[in-house]
């Protein structure tokens, strides 16, 4: 008897003719490429369902898409038909911003107290009768502006024309100065240059250096300052200048029962605590505190009257910062027209130089102004050109590397100085 061959050989060839019969069993006489048509087949429904995918996928996209232009599209447009809202600026900021009024309870002081982050204080005085611009409103007095739109109106536009927000309000008239002079005792006006207040039958006189006057005295002052369109922004933070530092020389348990005083003579919307608090900082000898007025220029003509900003002065003013504190900057009268240093100096204030001037001419008659400056004070040295709107910046190595040195020339007059 033949044995059974059981080699895998055998087995897998007999197993490859079983499952040939068994397929030929099942597929049909006619279609001998079966196999073949069924995988095409195959892909034929994939890319049919893949089709389908895409085209519901492209749909949902479109969808989509359509919705949020269409969303966009009206949120445009309520915010371009509704009126613009009027924003203060970033809570937490903690400048105040100081309203003055006279016996009728009209607006004639303006100022605004900003903190630094060193722990000092700058007081920027602004005329009330300043052209600024006002949101709705175009150009406006700000005397005028709060009574256009009230406090907020006010304070959106001193904060768009000083581009610093404001948070807190202190709102005081002439009887709250009374109470800080009568515990200041005498105001100092301390000025580089003579300055002359006219008005009321009276000229009120101040000479170059120190102007010591009593507290009805230098109310009186202030009040002329505030009618007075020349002279009178330099006389107003001259005031808060020489009044806080008389402040400062009372002992801190005065100037603690004074605070108590005041908040039963001003409005305020701080804390009786944190006011309180704010008073102590700002009288402090141990801090640096000062005051900065608004640079202007007066415009129109007799009672009607007014002051512009100067645009460039006021950004230079706002842009002082630390970093240029150790520039010293030297003023020199290169003409024979007595008055151009210190009005330079007038001018070149918001830069927050160190100010040394030397009125006497030199001797020599400049035709153009110089501007020499060491080996790190070039970018000053611009500054200091863009304030005076005339110069040459001249690089000098044997100077000091932060020492500005400036030669009035020729080029600008004493009114121009003054005028700009």
């Amino acid at each position: 008897m033949k044995k059974k061959d059981y080699t895998y050989r055998s087995s897998r060839r007999r197993s490859r003719r079983s499952r040939r019969s068994g397929w030929e069993a099942y597929a049909p006489a006619s279609s001998p490429g079966f196999r073949r048509e069924r995988l095409a087949e195959r892909q034929r429904v994939r890319r049919r369902r893949l089709v389908s995918v895409i085209l519901v996928a492209g749909a949902v996209v479109a969808v989509l898409a359509f919705a949020a232009i269409f969303l966009a599209l009206r949120s445009r447009d309520s915010a371009e038909s509704a009126p613009a809202a009027i924003e203060i600026g970033a809570g937490g900021s903690g400048n105040v911003i100081l309203t003055g009024r006279d016996d009728a309870g009209k607006l004639v002081q303006l100022a605004v107290l900003v903190p630094e982050t060193s722990g000092g204080f700058n007081l920027y005085t602004i005329p009330a009768r300043t052209l600024a611009d006002t949101p709705g409103h175009g150009f406006q007095q700000l005397d005028r502006v709060i009574e256009l739109g009230g406090q907020e109106l006010l304070d959106q536009t001193v904060a768009d024309l000083l581009q610093v927000p404001i948070q807190f309000h202190v709102d005081f008239n002439y009887a709250t100065l009374e109470a800080l002079l009568a515990q200041a005792g005498s105001v100092n006006f301390r000025t580089s240059s003579p300055l002359d207040l006219p008005g009321g039958g009276e000229t009120m006189h101040l000479s170059t250096g120190d102007n010591p006057a009593g507290a009805q005295r230098s109310l009186s002052i202030l009040k002329y300052a505030l009618a007075d369109g020349g002279s009178g922004p330099q006389v107003q933070a001259l005031f808060y200048q020489g009044l806080r530092e008389s402040l400062a020389l009372r002992a801190e348990a005065d100037r603690c029962a004074l605070t108590a005083q005041l908040q039963d003579k001003l409005r305020t919307d701080m804390d009786a605590d944190d006011f309180s608090q704010l008073f102590l900082d700002a009288t402090s000898q141990g801090r640096s505190f000062r005051v900065w007025p608004l640079p202007v220029k007066l415009a129109g003509s007799g009672a009607d009257w007014y002051l512009e900003p100067l645009p460039g002065q006021v950004g230079a003013l706002m842009a002082g910062a630390a970093r240029d504190s150790d520039f010293t900057m030297e003023i020199r009268n290169g003409t024979s027209t007595p008055g151009v240093v210190e009005a330079a100096a007038v001018r070149l204030a918001p830069l927050r130089y160190e100010i040394v001037q030397q009125p006497d001419p030199t001797g020599v008659d400049f035709d153009d102004t110089q501007i020499r400056v060491g080996t790190e004070a070039l970018d000053a040295g611009n500054r200091v050109r863009e304030l005076l709107g005339t110069g040459t910046v001249i690089k000098d190595e044997y100077m000091e590397k932060r020492q500005i040195t400036v030669i009035m020339g020729k080029d600008i007059s004493l009114a121009e100085l003054e005028r700009r």
